[in-house]
């Protein structure tokens, strides 16, 4: 089965306009905008669907957008969710930092505007 990197969801906000910057979620050779509130997760219901990683939870993670901020949450996967080698605590929300590594199941994503990919 193929595994379903990206897909386009209703499910997501729209960031404000004039808010901060957009920045760019970059994983198997794949480059993502991060323009509004993101999901990823195994389920088909994600936004970002890795759904051929037994080790990513139906509902694993979810990426918003503050007025601020770009965050991350574990929304309480069995195998967390992991910020430059750290692993996330069930609901710590995580400030996401231009260069930052995270990692779910078994794909990393590396996050940022316009740094070069880490890979």
């Amino acid at each position: 089965m193929d595994e379903t990197i990206y897909k386009r969801s209703g499910q997501g906000q729209e960031i404000k306009k004039g808010a901060q910057k957009t920045f760019k979620l970059r994983f198997k050779n794949r480059v993502v905008n991060v323009t509004k509130t993101i999901y990823i997760g195994r389920g088909t219901h994600n936004d970002i669907v890795l759904d051929t990683d037994l080790l990513v939870s139906r509902k694993h993670a979810v990426i918003e957008h503050t007025d601020e901020s770009f965050t991350i949450q574990d929304l309480g996967s069995t195998n967390k969710t992991y910020v430059n080698g750290n692993p996330l605590r069930e609901k710590e929300v995580k400030v996401l930092k231009n260069g930052d590594v995270v990692k779910i199941g078994n794909t990393e994503f590396n996050f940022g505007g316009k740094a070069p990919l880490r890979w």
